[in-house]
């Protein structure tokens, strides 16, 4: 009895071992396809025939294009060769940023001196067309103790420029406002919605950081911490698109000017900038560790046209020509027409 019990476990002992062999021949199977998948979706075209798709390290899918009959209007791109690696800048008309520097004194009522700094194209990070998104880098807004008088400012403000008709907005979803400093409240100042550029009808978000001037208290700023000790942050209004807009500073005495003497403001990708308190100290640190800008996040649409219904044929402008992307309404800031969303190559089905 013992040695037929013997016999048959020795004949049934290879079944594990061969469920497990196909499991794993299975799953390879699968690791392959997806792969293969990938690297399907990838050859797929990003750009119209004969068009570039790349600038450096950038890719640049349409609709935006580096060369006439490779973009739609408002997506133009200019690949400056001048860096290794090249550089992307959007080129359509109407969008750039510039540094306004101005001179104050506490008490004052006006500024002594401004100067407008000339206007700089924005420099792309990266697009995907998916989800409708650019980044870019934007500069940062500085407020320093000039020539180490504690009564004199210089305000270095960015003011940025999207174009009123064009296909950009900022996006309020994924931007925050932040501002670093002892005392620092920094304003995001528009006059999208006047015709006339009144203070009436200006628009103004701010935050405030107040450690209150006093020494002892920069202990309560922490690393990595945002919330109005060293640094704040401000959500930006879903129903407010801003297309034009600067950063800017209320100004007051700094008792803290010889230790502390810089404030900063920007709008800043969420999540990506981790307040620091070495950033409290010295001058200009901020724009000089990001001389290029820091990130922050564009909506984009096809603003005058929409999705063709269900057997509708596309009109002749028509965004999404690539067989790799669908049409789909824009939402978000930019919820005016349509943006071309990328579809991802299916993966063939295995045998179950």
């Amino acid at each position: 009895m013992t040695t037929t019990r013997s016999s048959q476990s020795h004949h049934s002992q290879p079944l594990p071992i061969i469920l497990v062999l196909l499991a794993a021949a299975a799953s390879t199977r699968l690791i392959l396809q997806a792969a293969a998948t990938a690297e399907q979706d990838e050859k797929q075209p990003i750009t119209l025939p004969g068009c570039p798709d790349r600038c450096g390290d950038t890719l640049i899918p349409f609709p935006f294009g580096t060369k006439p009959g490779c973009f739609r209007e408002g997506f133009q791109v200019t690949c400056n060769d001048s860096f290794t690696p090249h550089r992307a800048f959007l080129a359509y008309a109407g969008v750039n940023q510039h540094i306004a520097e101005i001179y104050y004194k506490v008490g004052w009522h006006h500024p002594v001196w401004r100067t407008d700094h000339g206007n700089t194209a924005l420099e792309l990070i990266d697009i995907s067309v998916a989800d409708g998104e650019a980044r870019a880098y934007g500069l940062v807004s500085s407020l320093c103790n000039a020539a180490n008088l504690s009564g004199d400012y210089v305000a270095k403000c960015q003011n940025l420029a999207l174009g009123e008709r064009g296909p950009f907005l900022l996006s309020v979803t994924r931007n925050l406002l932040v501002g670093v400093g002892w005392r620092v409240e920094p304003k995001i100042m528009s006059y999208l919605w006047s015709a006339y550029r009144n203070s009436t009808y200006e628009f103004s978000l701010a935050c405030l950081s107040d450690l209150m001037g006093m020494p002892k208290l920069l202990q309560l700023a922490t690393n990595g911490s945002c919330s109005s000790r060293g640094c704040c942050q401000a959500a930006l209004p879903e129903a407010a698109p801003l297309t034009d807009f600067g950063t800017w500073f209320s100004i007051e005495d700094n008792p803290m000017w010889q230790t502390n003497p810089c404030t900063y403001a920007m709008v800043v990708e969420s999540d990506w900038y981790r307040f620091s308190t070495p950033d409290l100290y010295g001058v200009e640190v901020l724009p000089r560790r990001y001389p290029r800008g820091i990130p922050f996040v564009l909506d984009f649409s096809i603003r005058n046209g929409a999705c063709p219904g269900k057997g509708q044929k596309p009109p002749p402008d028509y965004a999404c020509v690539s067989g790799n992307s669908y049409c789909a309404n824009a939402t978000g800031g930019a919820a005016h027409g349509y943006v071309c969303r990328h579809r991802r190559v299916q993966a063939p089905k295995t045998e179950s």
